[in-house]
């Protein structure tokens, strides 16, 4: 595929999840993708990824994703992201607190066939967690 339709597939993510269509999220990411940092209760894989942004969107039911930064190197794809979005769910066990939160976010994407096949990323969760007035160990 060509750069142009790597950098579609990876702002597509962000379309998906702004719109919680999650269950259309095999549009970006293939079956057999390998997640090299996946969120420890939610798994590695598709369904680890799939089910990550499901509770992140029960935690924040208004989230939204916005790209800060694109850059777009043969079949690898860097978005850097910002998070925004009001707490009224669980996040990492802590419960609803109304709270509006912002965050950066980062996810190295690499595309075969149209796909993201293998991801890194990262989100500041410790951010997150000091927004919603949640004391964190230094």
């Amino acid at each position: 595929m060509t750069r142009e339709h790597n950098v579609r597939t990876v702002r597509r993510l962000l379309e998906l999840v702004n719109k919680q269509e999650f269950d259309r999220l095999d549009e970006v990411y293939g079956y057999d993708l390998v997640d090299h940092d996946p969120v420890p209760e939610h798994g590695g894989g598709f369904d680890g990824v799939q089910r990550y942004f499901a509770d992140l969107s029960e935690a924040f039911p208004d989230l939204h994703l916005e790209e800060d930064v694109v850059i777009a190197e043969g079949d690898h794809v860097a978005l850097v992201y910002r998070l925004s979005g009001t707490q009224r769910g669980r996040f990492h066990g802590v419960a609803a607190t109304g709270r509006r939160v912002e965050t950066c976010g980062m996810q190295m994407s690499r595309l075969a066939d149209g796909k993201v096949v293998e991801r890194w990323g990262a989100l500041d969760d410790l951010a997150i967690l000091g927004r919603l007035n949640v004391s964190v160990p230094s």
